[in-house]
């Protein structure tokens, strides 16, 4: 009987164990570093903001924050990931609407799926698209473009970062806005297009707004026009593509960032981290490293940011779909 009453005594604390860990877990949390992944190499834009982010954000948690690079699919690797990850709050993604609203439906194997896998936690930046060209190309301004692009059709080119990505994304809808035709030329990242974009061999380029401020200073590029519903404050001379009358590249086009973890961190360690989020987000150093880098601060809650993946999944779509846009 006493070795009865042994058994159900283990069976009942060997049951109830899995519940504890979760409770001083999210006690303790965080007590030990936290894992910032970025799903491109060093160096570009999301990089950059993510460990601009990164410093401040663990200032507020109270613990170290690494961001950690795993580059590949036009950053699915690193979102799949993420995925995988265990939901303890010490693996997260800073992350682009390429990533969580755009490249799902571009890829019959993204292998994530952004509402099922991913809770956003808060946004940090966003920033407008420029179309910056080679002036060797005759292309200084919108009308020189558009007089050239109608003159020949599909021989005017410009170069992205690869099949999907916004650089091409922006580009198509820019055909469908104003009617021309372009040559598309994706390269395996900004850096070889932007290369090729310098020495002459494509025409133009989506970039964004950080990348414009340095292409701007040089005598070969001009700053065609920039995507929202006015003039950025770090382009001024640059006129939207609304002052040309030409409608859809406005705000809905601009590129953001945010903060999302595995869907099913527990809700106390989510809380943790939405607290630590919006007290890096108020540090003026935070914001001032931001807007060096050309960017807007965007710091909105998960939900705003779940209802911009939703926005824009949609929003995209149809252009997506007409024009066979596959990351593939």
């Amino acid at each position: 009987m006493k070795s009865l009453s042994r058994r159900l005594l283990l069976a009942a604390v060997v049951t109830a164990l899995p519940v504890l860990p979760f409770s001083a877990q999210a006690q303790n949390y965080p007590d030990k570093p936290v894992k910032l992944v970025v799903g491109f190499a060093a160096g570009g834009p999301t990089d950059i903001l993510a460990r601009i982010f990164a410093t401040a954000f663990g200032k507020a948690l109270g613990t170290s924050v690494i961001v950690d690079n795993k580059g590949g699919g036009g950053g699915a690797i690193g979102a799949q990931a993420v995925a995988r990850s265990d939901p303890d709050g010490y693996t997260l993604m800073f992350a682009g609407d390429g990533q969580l609203a755009l490249l799902p439906q571009m890829m019959t194997k993204a292998g994530y799926e952004t509402k099922r896998d991913f809770v956003p936690i808060g946004s940090v930046a966003g920033q407008s698209n420029v179309l910056i060209a080679n002036k060797a190309s005759g292309i200084t301004d919108l009308p020189s473009l558009l007089a050239q692009a109608k003159a020949n059709p599909g021989r005017i080119s410009f170069g992205s970062a690869g099949n999907g990505t916004p650089t091409h994304l922006v580009a198509a809808l820019f055909e469908n806005a104003t009617g021309v035709k372009l040559l598309h030329v994706p390269y395996r990242g900004a850096g070889p297009a932007m290369a090729d974009l310098l020495g002459g061999q494509t025409n133009l380029m989506f970039v964004g707004t950080p990348v414009a401020l340095q292409q701007a200073s040089r005598p070969q590029m001009a700053v065609i026009a920039i995507t929202g519903n006015k003039r950025s404050p770090s382009l001024p001379q640059v006129p939207t593509f609304a002052e040309a009358g030409i409608r859809g590249m406005g705000d809905e086009t601009a590129v953001w960032w945010a903060v999302v973890a595995p869907a099913q961190v527990p809700q106390a360690i989510q809380a943790k981290l939405v607290q630590a989020m919006k007290t890096a987000m108020a540090d003026p150093e935070l914001r001032a490293a931001i807007a060096a880098q050309g960017a807007d601060v965007l710091d909105k809650d998960g939900a705003t940011v779940a209802n911009w993946i939703a926005r824009d999944h949609a929003r995209w779509a149809g252009l997506i779909k007409s024009k066979k846009i596959t990351t593939e």
